[in-house]
């Protein structure tokens, strides 16, 4: 279950994917590295997030000659949820980070198509991990992202996300984890970067110049809001397999290291 210290939304790759959802960790080749240090899409401010918990579905059945309708259960339709997070980009290294969150979203709703991904060709956008607010709230929830849209304002500065020498951990984000092999862990800054290897700062320090000028060039809205719409999506064999009701509604699933159920 989450760290109770760290109970901010996040959005994160399930733990077999993180490579191919991230991809590399090194940034002087990867926009997208600076979610590794805070073990995905962090929403650093409260979100908004608008639940359309569920739907039934029921058969009509109509008898002639009687007073009412009556009615079999269909089916129940997954939850959706419709969350709003602001991003700020106060100084570059923040700017940064809101870069590689709209990279993240933009790359993650394709899929692999096309001769250039090889052995990757036809494979589907990942299913993700949502969490936010505790374990009987959202715990590593299984969801598809459905929509994103974000606007970028007229009336607001705009940051670039370039320079040298710039580190994640000067976002001021913080930088607790949901890993279970880092979620007991309450750091922040330079040494919440160094779970899982050599320091971020020191990956991002000086990447190549082709990658810094690029960023260089980039510019963000130093406020934005992202709206995302993500649906439950749980795998049909676990569902099938391992769902239990009665256990659901006293409440058994957090003790589970697995994935969340809503």
């Amino acid at each position: 279950m989450m760290n109770k210290k760290d109970f901010r939304a996040r959005i994160q790759a399930k733990p077999g994917a993180k490579d191919r959802v991230y991809g590399g960790k090194d940034p002087h080749s990867n926009i997208i590295a600076p979610l590794w240090a805070t073990n995905g899409m962090l929403m650093p401010y409260t979100p908004a997030i608008q639940v359309t918990h569920t739907s039934v579905e029921y058969a009509q059945y109509s008898l002639p000659q009687t007073t009412f309708d009556y009615f079999a259960f269909s089916k129940r339709n997954s939850p959706m949820l419709s969350v709003t997070a602001t991003y700020t980009a106060q100084n570059q290294a923040e700017a940064r980070y809101v870069l590689s969150v709209m990279h993240f979203l933009r790359a993650i709703t394709m899929n692999y198509y096309g001769r250039e991904n090889g052995d990757l060709r036809g494979v589907n956008p990942p299913t993700l991990l949502f969490s936010a607010y505790g374990p009987y709230m959202y715990d590593r929830v299984p969801m598809l992202i459905r929509n994103v849209s974000f606007g970028l304002d007229q009336d607001v500065d705009y940051v670039s996300c370039g320079t040298e020498g710039v580190s994640v951990a000067d976002a001021g984000y913080g930088m607790y984890s949901n890993d279970p092999e880092t979620r007991d862990l309450d750091v922040s800054g330079a040494e919440a970067a160094q779970i899982g290897g050599t320091t971020f700062s020191d990956r991002l320090i000086n990447p190549p110049a082709h990658l810094e000028d690029k960023m260089a060039q980039s510019y963000v809205p130093a406020v934005v809001a992202m709206f995302m719409e993500l649906v439950y999506a749980p795998t049909p064999a676990k569902m099938r397999d391992n769902f239990n009701l009665e256990r659901f509604k006293s409440g058994q699933y957090v003790n589970d290291d697995s994935e969340g159920i809503i």
